[in-house]
């Protein structure tokens, strides 16, 4: 995939990125490694993990596989919302978890919300950002990440002047090159418009089913900034919500014959090149993160972006649809 450069930041990879998520959470070790050579070998550099991700592991499983080819990657790692530290039996459970998704992957949901207790939200403080950082270098095998993340921070982190001062400062130290805020839209918004300078990296939701609040962001940034949206197919719980969108928007009569043939609902090919078209070509968004487990849907995604089916214009034409609303 053809490398673009990253807003005014320095940085440059091509506009798929993976998403570390389920490493070692919902996927065990051999399958992320398996997901993470897939990604390697369809030419994904830009690699999203956090503290949090797979339990407080998946920070060391990427700096694993990342020995020897650490500067050809953008590695993006977050703070905020810490592991819990886990016992025995708690790993074998998650061992379980995985098991049972394996078999019925509609109790994600459920699995999820129970592994919500195993996180503390919302520690934005400058003693947690400098454990943090020390923890993930060291996880990570590295002197540096390339972007810092506040993880799903509330507006009131905008006000923190010590803890923004902070991160500025681990940018001069080298420890980070780009420092930024991963957030709901609306916060994210927010500190566009306050034009913070410490924070040049935002990460946001974009997808088909809030694509306006996606677009607002590209249209608020002075274009300096690295946009980065994830959860591009809206999850689990939304990726049936984001295929009817699209099979609404190939009968409707607003786009063009060939267009609405383009967009076949039973094309999955067809729907990976939709959505990740529709996010970052022409909009301004740097990045889509996407948490692909399965080497073949890691495949078709570097496939959808590396060689799309629909012309810009079409690409356009499906935007401006889903924004509106047209699709209805």
């Amino acid at each position: 995939m053809n490398e673009i450069e990253l807003g005014g930041t320095g940085l440059r990879a091509p506009q798929l990125g993976f998403g570390c998520s389920a490493l070692l959470g919902r996927t065990g070790r051999a399958d992320s490694i398996r997901a993470l050579d897939a990604a390697w070998d369809e030419g994904i550099r830009f690699f999203d993990t956090a503290r949090s991700y797979g339990y407080g592991e998946s920070e060391a499983l990427l700096g694993e596989f990342l020995r020897g080819r650490r500067a050809q990657a953008v590695v993006a790692t977050k703070f905020g919302i810490l592991p819990a530290r886990q016992p025995g039996w708690k790993q074998a459970a998650k061992s379980a978890a995985r098991g049972v998704l394996a078999v019925a992957p509609w109790m994600h949901s459920t699995l999820r919300r129970g592994a919500g207790s195993q996180f503390t939200a919302n520690q934005f403080t400058v003693a947690v950002l400098e454990e943090s950082m020390a923890a993930s270098l060291r996880k990570l095998e590295t002197d540096y990440v390339d972007v810092l993340f506040l993880h799903a921070a509330p507006a009131s982190v905008l006000e923190q002047d010590d803890l923004l001062a902070a991160m500025s400062r681990l940018v001069e130290q080298g420890k980070v090159r780009v420092a930024g805020l991963s957030a709901a839209p609306e916060v994210v918004e927010l500190a566009l418009d306050r034009r913070i300078h410490a924070l040049r990296a935002m990460q946001f939701p974009g997808n088909v089913l809030n694509l306006d609040a996606a677009v607002r962001i590209a249209q608020r940034s002075t274009g300096e900034s690295l946009l980065v949206a994830n959860q591009p197919f809206a999850g689990t719980a939304g990726i049936r919500e984001c295929r009817e969108k699209l099979r609404q928007l190939a009968t409707s009569e607003r786009l063009t014959v060939e267009l609405r043939a383009k967009l076949d609902p039973r094309d999955d090919t067809a729907f990976a090149d939709a959505v990740l078209n529709t996010i970052v070509r022409g909009t301004g968004i740097h990045v889509a993160i996407a948490a692909m487990m399965r080497p073949e849907h890691i495949r078709a995604n570097a496939r959808a972006v590396r060689d799309s089916r629909f012309s810009a214009d079409e690409i356009a034409q499906v935007r401006g649809a889903l924004v509106t609303g047209e699709h209805r």
